[in-house]
């Protein structure tokens, strides 16, 4: 091997470690805006403010009585309604999970209680007397069982955690 080779095998390996180095940096960029992205939507939802993607129900503005909260919606969006969107602790979702032996199994659920202590929904099919307790970690994907509308459980779980909080419940 003479020198010159040497020279190109020399700056073929800069230019691949700049090239994985540029790729990294790249990366590592889209990584950082996807975690400032995700930081801002959870303390968007901290604030009270109920993305639109999961379960609402309507309620009135001022529904707990305290003055000082704000309009969860714009004043375009509610047109002198007299209702604003509140996040819905009961939907009804069509839910695809792990049961106990590991199968994925899809159901259309009635929530009737989500527990925040034990990270667990419970609710009933549509078959009488079928009443499921999923844990949230078991959960692969949830709809909604009017739209079909995809939407992030853990938001949602957020979102609920935040309203009982603001009305002053603890569970």
């Amino acid at each position: 091997m003479d020198l010159l080779e040497k020279w190109q095998l020399i700056g073929c390996m800069v230019t691949a470690v700049v090239l994985l180095a540029f790729l990294y940096w790249g990366w590592n960029q889209k990584a950082i805006k996807s975690e400032q992205a995700r930081r801002i939507e959870a303390a968007r939802i901290r604030s009270g403010h109920v993305p639109l993607e999961i379960p609402t129900t309507r309620g009135g503005l001022r529904s707990s009585g305290n003055t000082d909260d704000p309009d969860t919606l714009p004043e375009w969006f509610i047109q002198g309604s007299g209702e604003h969107a509140m996040v819905d602790e009961t939907p009804r979702m069509q839910i695809r999970y792990l049961d106990v032996d590991g199968r994925k199994v899809q159901n259309v659920l009635q929530v009737e209680q989500l527990d925040l202590q034990k990270k667990l929904i419970v609710g009933h099919t549509d078959t009488p007397g079928d009443v499921r307790k999923i844990f949230l970690h078991q959960v692969l994907a949830a709809r909604s069982a009017e739209t079909g509308q995809r939407f992030n459980l853990d938001t949602w779980v957020e979102a609920v955690r935040v309203a009982r909080r603001r009305r002053g419940l603890a569970h």
